[in-house]
């Protein structure tokens, strides 16, 4: 049996499939040209049972059989993120930009970020110690522990009845068993 991978993971087809474009679901495959092969880092987000279905931002989605895959760590970084550069002892301009490509460098073994400030490209390529992420992510992950009920503990008197009372404006006692 296959262990398959936990989506979404990301990565690189840095070389053409074996099985060519038979590898690439038929609607697709006028869509991969100039994408594969490439060290445009990809995320597979689903596994359909034949095909990996896989993006490079909103700029392309394709599907493709498992075939030759180089995982890339995820540094959280997405296309798009909007990211401030630090200073770094004055070997940077600390400014504001958005991440527009993501290319793996085989050099750094990282993810190399490209930028873009005010419609410009920076000419300089990033690595992710250089920039700090700006762009919140609201995702929060599914809850693996099962939470207890909350326990309220309502203070007692003396006689042993709930001392904890509101003043709903009532004549009559909230807690007496009323059934019309």
């Amino acid at each position: 049996m296959i262990d398959w991978p936990t989506l979404p993971d990301f990565g690189i087809y840095h070389i053409w499939p074996e099985q060519g474009v038979e590898a690439f679901h038929p609607e697709d495959r006028e869509k991969i040209h100039g994408w594969i092969p490439s060290d445009h880092v990809f995320e597979r987000f689903e596994f359909d049972g034949q095909y990996y279905h896989v993006r490079y931002a909103d700029r392309v989605t394709f599907r493709i059989k498992p075939t030759l895959w180089m995982e890339i760590s995820d540094e959280g970084h997405r296309l798009g993120d909007q990211v401030e550069v630090l200073g770094n002892n004055m070997q940077n301009d600390p400014i504001v930009a958005n991440i527009v490509e993501m290319r793996f460098s085989q050099v750094h073994k990282a993810i190399e970020y490209t930028l873009e400030q005010s419609d410009m490209r920076i000419d300089k390529a990033y690595l992710a110690h250089e920039f700090v992420r700006l762009t919140q992510r609201e995702h929060l992950r599914e809850r693996d522990v099962p939470a207890p009920m909350p326990k309220y503990i309502v203070p007692r008197d003396s006689s042993g009845h709930d001392s904890l009372q509101v003043d709903l404006g009532l004549d009559t006692d909230p807690r007496e068993d009323r059934r019309d």
